[in-house]
């Protein structure tokens, strides 16, 4: 899991190309006023949601992961606690992996990190990394965000 700021992250030149080029195509196209929806850039191989909802309490959310796809979480309006385990955690299912959403949900994170993100910042996830995203440690609140997914077969392309 990479931590950064949306801006920084889509010159780093550490950064596989391809998100990269993501980051950047996303601030081509002027975030902040994209309207709720999702927005292909290489079909189902790269593509964002704008989203439009509300934080929840750490505890009401359900740590998830991905095998197919890389989650970029972006902050664009509000404050976001992300819980975060480190890579190679037991991916215990609390129901069986929906392979068409790419999605498997966890009873729980050993050893959770907490990850505070604000407006412009955002955090990269990796397949099979557990994270629980849409948190609050305080009172329910708004939060406009963008979910980018990235083919992660793309990052050997």
């Amino acid at each position: 899991m990479i931590i950064d700021n949306l801006t920084a992250a889509a010159v780093n030149p550490i950064y596989p190309a391809i998100i990269r080029q993501t980051l950047q195509a996303i601030i081509d196209k002027a975030p902040h006023s994209l309207p709720a929806g999702k927005y292909p850039l290489q079909g189902d191989s790269v593509f964002f949601s704008v989203v439009e909802g509300h934080t929840r309490a750490l505890a009401e959310q359900r740590p998830e992961f991905h095998r197919q796809y890389i989650d970029i979480h972006i902050v664009l309006a509000g404050l976001e606690v992300v819980g975060a385990g480190v890579t190679g955690l037991p991916l215990d299912l609390s129901e069986p992996f929906n392979t068409a959403f790419d999605l498997g949900f966890c009873q729980h994170i050993a050893s959770e990190t907490l990850i505070h993100l604000q407006p412009e910042e955002l955090a990269i996830v990796f397949p099979l990394e557990l994270h629980r995203p849409m948190c609050t440690l305080d009172a329910p609140a708004a939060l406009r965000k963008i979910v980018v997914k990235i083919d992660a077969a793309l990052l050997t392309a």
